[in-house]
Parts: structure tokens; C-alpha cells; sequence
């Protein structure tokens, strides 16, 4: 009997801990299904935005889903059906934004060439009627404005004038070229390839008053270094970048740093935005020359995974021991 009971209740801490296993590989399905979703409207935006559309509010959209899957993969074990929830609605979020992007992609690409085109046709049909009409136009108002004037003939032994004499055909054939040059540089964007500048994109570490090198470098161990991170978006067009913070010492190999991060901090930053925000690092351990690194990365739409984008910048401290 006591064998049995041994058993069942064997049987019964197996059954719990499968269930417990089960529970949370769910809940990672979850998430995975919501960070696919992310990129995969992260794609779609940036198609909508090299198509000319408006992704201002869209990207706003994609980061709240960014956060709620954040939020889900720290929650995972602790609260499985929390972070579930907030996957779902991640996942909900990011899935409406690429259908949104999608739809805002192909209304671009089907007005932008009427926009284009009526705007070309109006300005060389306009420099043609200049060029044809306006030397007679300019005749008829000359006469009708001067038709009481006294002409009085020129004395022919006087110099001859050699200076450079315009006529009205030649300006208006002038405003007629002019009206050519115009209509190619408003057309230009439509036909040129976007994106053909100076690419970069920027990593700064800002101390807590949001200052370089306004950095602590001596702390006590299980103290928290609160610090700043800056990013700058001039690649032309949306990048969905990932920050990754890592914890090192004047052993540790960078470049990118062969340790996993301590943190992460994503966010979708538009062509010519900036990314600020706070970030709080508990150091546990004593040590001199100790570092924190930080890593800028990017997905990759292309490859279809986070990519090193060969940025990073770190701070020094020494780490000393609490006193007893």
C-alpha cells in the first residue's frame, strides 16, 4: 500500500511537471508566432514607405507590438499565461499594421503616377502655350497700352547701339524650358531609386543626465548604473533596430562581443528619427576594468534574421566589493 501511494504520487509530480513543460513551450509558440508577425510587418513597411506612403502612424503601431512581445518573452516563466496574452495581442497588432501597410502601399502606387502625371502635363502644357500665344499676347497688350505714343525716327549718322537685344520668342522659349526642367525634377523621386545618399546609422552612450561622459566609473557591487542610449536612423528608409547590452571586462573580445546579452531593447526607427531611452544595469560582481558594451543590431528583412550592424560603444568601471 505505502509502495502505492509512493507511486501515485510520483505519478501525479511527473504529470504536473509535463503539464507545468507543456505550458510554457505554448506560451513560447506564441511568442514565436508574434515576433514572426513582427517582421513581417516591419517587411511590409518598409515597402509602403520606398511606395511613398505615409508609415508614421503604422510604425507607431509596430513598436506598441514590439513592446507587448518584449514584455511577453520576460514574463514567459514567471506568469506563462500573461506573457500569453500579451503575445496574442502582439502578434493581433502586428498582423493588422501589415495588412494596413500593405493597403497604404498600393494606394500610393496607384495615385502617385496620376499625381505625376497631370502635374507634368499641366506644367509643359502650360510652357507650350507660353511659347506659342505668348508673343502674340505680349504684342497685342504692348499696342493696346501704347497705342497713342509718337514714334520719332532715329538719327542714322548717330553710333549704333551693338548691345545684346532679346526678344519675346526667345523668353518665352526660355519659360518653356524652364518648364521642362521643372516637370523632370518633380517626376525625378518617382523614377530614381531611393535611399542613394550617405547611409549610416548612429550609437551613442549618454550618462543620467543625458551628457557624454557624464558616466559613473567607481560603483559598489549590487548597484544599479543607470545610463542613456541615442540612436540615429540616416540609412533611408525604416530600420528595426535592436540594442544588446553585455557585460565584460578588458578580456572581452568586441566587435561584436561573444557573450550573450543581459538586456535587449528593440524599436522601429524612421528615416531621420531618433531613438532615446533610459537603461538600468545591476552589476553583482567585484572587479577592476570591468565594461559595459553595448551592441546595435538590425533584422535583416533580406536574411530574415538580426544582423550585427557594427556599431557599439562601452563604458569602464571598477566594481568594488560591499563593505562588511
Amino acid at each position: 500500500m505505502r509502495n502505492l501511494t509512493k507511486l501515485m504520487a510520483l505519478t501525479l509530480v511527473i504529470v504536473v511537471l509535463l503539464s507545468a513543460t507543456a505550458i510554457v513551450h505554448s506560451q513560447s509558440t506564441t511568442i514565436e508566432d508574434a515576433q514572426t508577425a513582427v517582421n513581417e510587418a516591419y517587411k511590409a513597411l518598409v515597402k509602403a514607405d520606398y511606395a511613398g506612403a505615409d508609415i508614421n502612424e503604422l510604425a507607431d503601431q509596430l513598436n506598441i507590438a514590439i513592446d507587448l512581445t518584449s514584455q511577453a518573452q520576460d514574463l514567459i516563466i514567471t506568469d506563462p499565461q500573461t506573457a500569453h496574452n500579451l503575445a496574442l495581442e502582439a502578434q493581433t497588432l502586428a498582423q493588422k499594421v501589415t495588412e494596413n501597410a500593405s493597403n497604404a502601399k498600393n494606394e500610393e502606387l496607384l495615385q502617385q503616377p496620376i499625381v505625376v502625371a497631370v502635374i507634368m502635363a499641366g506644367l509643359i502644357s502650360g510652357g507650350i502655350l507660353v511659347y506659342i500665344y505668348g508673343p502674340k499676347m505680349f504684342w497685342t497688350t504692348w499696342l493696346r497700352l501704347r497705342k497713342n505714343y509718337r514714334v520719332r525716327t532715329k538719327n542714322p549718322t548717330a553710333t549704333k547701339n551693338n548691345g545684346l537685344i532679346i526678344t519675346v520668342e526667345q523668353v518665352c522659349a526660355v519659360i518653356l524650358g524652364l518648364t521642362v526642367i521643372i516637370a523632370f525634377f518633380v517626376a525625378s523621386p518617382f523614377f530614381l531609386p531611393k535611399g542613394t545618399g550617405e547611409q549610416f546609422s548612429e550609437l551613442g552612450i549618454l550618462g543620467p543626465n543625458m551628457q557624454l561622459g557624464d558616466y559613473p566609473s567607481n560603483i559598489v557591487a549590487g548597484d544599479t548604473v543607470n545610463l542613456n542610449v541615442y540612436v540615429g536612423n540616416q540609412m533611408g528608409k525604416p530600420m528595426y533596430y535592436i540594442v544588446m547590452v553585455k557585460l565584460g571586462d578588458n578580456e572581452t573580445a568586441i566587435d561584436p562581443a561573444p557573450v550573450d546579452p543581459t538586456q535587449h531593447f528593440s524599436q522601429v526607427v524612421l528615416n531621420n528619427g531618433t531613438w532615446a531611452f533610459p537603461v538600468s544595469i545591476p552589476l553583482t560582481q567585484a572587479g577592476t576594468n570591468q565594461r559595459i558594451i553595448f551592441e546595435l543590431w538590425v533584422y535583416n528583412e533580406t536574411l530574415t534574421q538580426n544582423q550585427y550592424h557594427n556599431r557599439w560603444g562601452q563604458i569602464w568601471l571598477n566594481v568594488t566589493a560591499p563593505a562588511t
